[in-house]
């Protein structure tokens, strides 16, 4: 849940096709909420320190901004996002970005 740091708006769920979260991907959270820690862990593919940069489909040389399910949790209208830098920042929910889903087999 979005504009909250509390415990409460962090609701675990299982889901086979998804966004990743903030600390799915980066190990800690600077944007969403500190209590998404508790209910996840960071992939292993990132903690072993490879790049978050992702690139576009159709131009594959060109690194894309791409979202994370993670709102940011002093905004109600923002939700975290992966730079084209590979960094953790934010980003107005109406802007058109890339996504890099999660999946289970």
């Amino acid at each position: 849940t979005g504009n909250s740091s509390a415990a409460s708006a962090v609701t675990a769920t299982t889901d086979y096709f998804f966004l990743l979260s903030e600390y799915e991907v980066f190990g800690s959270t600077t944007y969403a909420n500190s209590n998404e820690a508790s209910k996840q862990a960071q992939y292993s593919y990132y903690s072993a320190g490879n790049s978050k940069v992702k690139y576009n489909h159709s131009a594959t040389s060109t690194a894309v901004s791409w979202w994370l399910r993670s709102p940011y949790a002093s905004s109600s209208a923002n939700f975290v996002r992966v730079g084209t830098d590979g960094t953790v920042n934010y980003r107005s929910a109406h802007y058109s970005l890339g996504f890099a889903p999660g999946f289970c087999v």
